[in-house]
């Protein structure tokens, strides 16, 4: 029985050496090094680390980057496999629209490197304790899911960076399995919590995705799914790899680890954040309502309530499609869907000519008021949303108000 199991095993690891040798002819012209020294157990020839990209500014990159990278000096084979999106304009919105395709792609080291410094994003690299046929195990698992090509959808909580380096650490385990340790601090927070401790130092990344959050700010995703690229490595050297039959245990990493680049640009924290911006037009709005009232800026107050209904509906859309139809943050009501919606625009369009439409101002007042009134008591709502809420509901009350009294 155990003779059998030990065949298993040789004959596995051979066709994963096999493989990876299949792999090295096919990305092909690498040369061998003779000066390199495998060392006995071939600790030395594939070495397996992950990479930890710093953050951007960009609101797809706020929370920072996760890539594998995988070497063999013997045959000079030095490639980051990294997950990827399309980063083009389409690409974004695609992705909001829940229909970016993601894929591995391999990038030679020293080109992904070289990217990245050209952004001045720093690169930090953290070895992995894998044992030589599980790095074997790690390599084919990424050439095969590369070569499988874009077919995954981008998803911030199933299909990212870290979720997906961390599923190949699972694939790569050969008898063995990856076990956490017991989590704490920032990982012990509510999705919503979470996101914004993440995305602390990019107001407006934060802004947008507790927009689409929705009830799901309250609620806690599997540990594995929360993981950021910030923490992961510190997840990682608190976890460990234990064998299925002995219980044995090593750690995941063991290296202090080391910079390949500096950061030159680091993430600067944007001081015109949304409830400076959204605090200053709800000035204006209230000012304005104040002149119209006062017999001035007529037209421009009615402009302002065509361009405050646009926007509205606009924003309604764009948050029952996500909501409803991409799922890219999952299936949950989401409550700015009160104050956001197509309603409004459905009963201007319907009834706008009638005498009494002037009620259905007083209705959408009564219900934007209790909305800010739940501020206290609901997660997801807060100061800078809610200083859009207002501004509907400033002119709201002053519309009704003109149609009651005037």
């Amino acid at each position: 029985m155990r003779m059998e199991k030990r065949k298993g095993k040789c004959g596995k690891s051979l066709w994963c050496l096999i493989l990876v040798l299949l792999g090295i002819a096919v990305k092909g012209n690498a040369q061998r090094n003779d000066s390199v020294v495998v060392a006995p157990d071939s600790s030395n020839f594939v070495t397996a680390s992950i990479l930890t990209i710093s953050p951007t500014n960009e609101v797809y990159s706020v929370f920072g980057h996760t890539a594998i990278r995988m070497e063999c000096p013997v045959h000079q084979l030095d490639y980051v496999f990294t997950f990827e999106s399309d980063p083009s304009v389409g690409g974004f919105l695609t992705f909001f629209a829940g229909k970016a395709k993601a894929r591995f792609i391999a990038v030679p080291t020293q080109q992904f490197l070289n990217d990245m410094e050209r952004i001045g994003r720093g690169v930090k690299q953290n070895e992995l304790n894998l044992t030589h046929h599980e790095k074997q195990e790690l390599w084919r698992n990424l050439d095969n899911d590369m070569v499988a090509g874009a077919h995954r959808k981008f998803n911030l909580l199933l299909n990212n960076c870290v979720s997906m380096t961390v599923l190949k650490l699972h694939q790569s385990c050969i008898d063995e399995h990856l076990e956490w340790a017991p989590w704490k601090g920032s990982m012990l927070l509510n999705n919503g919590d979470l996101v914004r401790h993440n995305a602390r130092r990019s107001p407006w990344a934060e802004f947008l995705f507790v927009t689409f959050l929705g009830t799901g700010y309250d609620d806690y995703y599997d540990q594995e799914l929360r993981l950021c690229p910030e923490i992961l490595i510190d997840e990682l050297r608190k976890a460990s790899f234990v064998e299925n039959e002995t219980d044995r245990q090593r750690p995941v990493i063991t290296d202090q680890g080391q910079t390949l680049l500096t950061e030159k640009k680091p993430l600067q924290e944007n001081r015109v954040t949304p409830s400076l911006v959204f605090s200053f037009l709800l000035l204006l709005v209230c000012i304005l309502t104040i002149a119209e009232w006062c017999g001035h800026c007529v037209k421009i107050a009615h402009y302002l309530d065509v361009f405050l209904l646009i926007v509205q509906s606009l924003l309604g859309f764009i948050l029952i499609y996500i909501t409803f139809v991409s799922e890219i943050f999952g299936l949950m009501w989401n409550w700015y869907l009160i104050p956001f919606n197509l309603i409004p625009l459905i009963l201007w369009i319907c009834l706008h000519k009638q005498k009494n439409y002037g009620r259905v101002y007083l209705l959408y007042s009564v219900v934007l008021v209790a909305f800010l009134a739940l501020t206290p008591f609901l997660s997801q709502l807060d100061f800078p949303h809610q200083l859009i809420t207002a501004m509907f509901t400033v002119r709201c009350i002053s519309n009704y108000c003109i149609y009651r009294f005037k």
